[in-house]
């Protein structure tokens, strides 16, 4: 992506997010854990992705336009369904999920930014997790879904998607979201297979460095942005996978099977962005996807058994 403006692509609004996130914290569950859920990093996320795709990585998405909170938000959101296909058993089509429609309500429904931003781009983390939570997720393969560009989520983003593309979405919704203050409370997110959104000011350098044979994050710049964290390790150092959605070749290629587009973000980085004041974190669960027959053949691979039970950018 030699000719990328990128900051054209940096769509979180800063200034909005804190009255955004008063508006809408009733929508939000207080982030907690039963005492069964998981303490220790097991399978990376994106193992049961590759088991429903195949043995492919989930696509990469690549913004043509400041739509990032919707592409954190998707992408996320995409990880979560995976798993709970494959490991919470739901008998459900995996999907890739469209990002303008959650771009469009989170800026202009009544009940997320109302259309108060008017012609300038852009949206906040708890209003993209709100219009998923209330009014679900249209799929790219969805009647009412046209093909992604930087134009039509610009379109949907200023006057709303369509009527239908409410009434196909309304069935899919993610059901809970909460908000997360601290890289414990990431990291107990992250290991019990909950995907997190996050926006904030910071930047990276774009090539990652090589560090203990990871791909990981320098810190540098600023970026009014929103990506995802998708998991964590522990092991050789703590860091969480940072996955950007600026294609999948933009931070180089994955020294380990990661999925292609991120870097690791190390512990004590992400905690300083944390501790920076105005950082929007959600952990999102139990998507309602669309309905179809159980695939018992993903469950066939000693892999899953691992994990205990806790209680588009198409290819270049």
């Amino acid at each position: 992506m030699p000719d990328t403006d990128f900051s054209k692509l940096m769509g979180w609004l800063p200034d909005v997010a804190e009255p955004a996130f008063e508006q809408t914290a009733h929508e939000f569950i207080p982030f907690q854990f039963q005492s069964r859920a998981l303490d220790q990093p097991g399978v990376p996320i994106w193992e049961f992705a590759k088991k429903v795709l195949g043995g492919r990585h989930l696509p990469t998405w690549r913004q043509e336009t400041g739509d990032c909170v919707s592409m954190g938000a998707v992408q996320a959101g995409q990880y979560m369904q995976c798993y709970e296909i494959v490991k919470q058993y739901q008998e459900e089509e995996f999907k890739l999920w469209f990002p303008p429609f959650i771009y469009g309500v989170s800026r202009v429904h009544p009940d997320c930014g109302n259309g108060q931003l008017g012609r300038r781009a852009g949206s906040t983390g708890s209003w993209a997790a709100v219009a998923m939570k209330k009014y679900g997720v249209l799929f790219s393969d969805d009647a009412g879904a046209p093909d992604y560009s930087g134009d039509l989520a610009d379109a949907w983003g200023y006057r709303g998607p369509p009527d239908e593309a409410y009434q196909l979405a309304k069935d899919n919704p993610v059901k809970s979201c909460a908000r997360l203050r601290s890289v414990d409370e990431l990291r107990a997110a992250l290991i019990n297979y909950k995907p997190c959104t996050v926006a904030s000011n910071r930047g990276f350098n774009m090539q990652p460095r090589e560090y203990n044979g990871y791909h990981v994050f320098t810190p540098k710049g600023s970026w009014a942005h929103q990506m995802c964290f998708v998991a964590w390790m522990d092991d050789p150092f703590p860091a969480a996978y940072r996955l950007n959605s600026w294609g999948q070749s933009a931070h180089g290629r994955p020294l380990n099977g990661e999925p292609p587009g991120g870097a690791w973000n190390l512990a004590e980085d992400i905690e300083r962005e944390m501790r920076s004041g105005g950082v929007e974190v959600y952990a999102m669960s139990a998507f309602e996807g669309f309905k179809g027959e159980a695939d018992f053949s993903i469950l066939q691979d000693g892999m899953v058994e691992k994990v205990e039970e806790p209680d588009k950018e198409p290819e270049e």
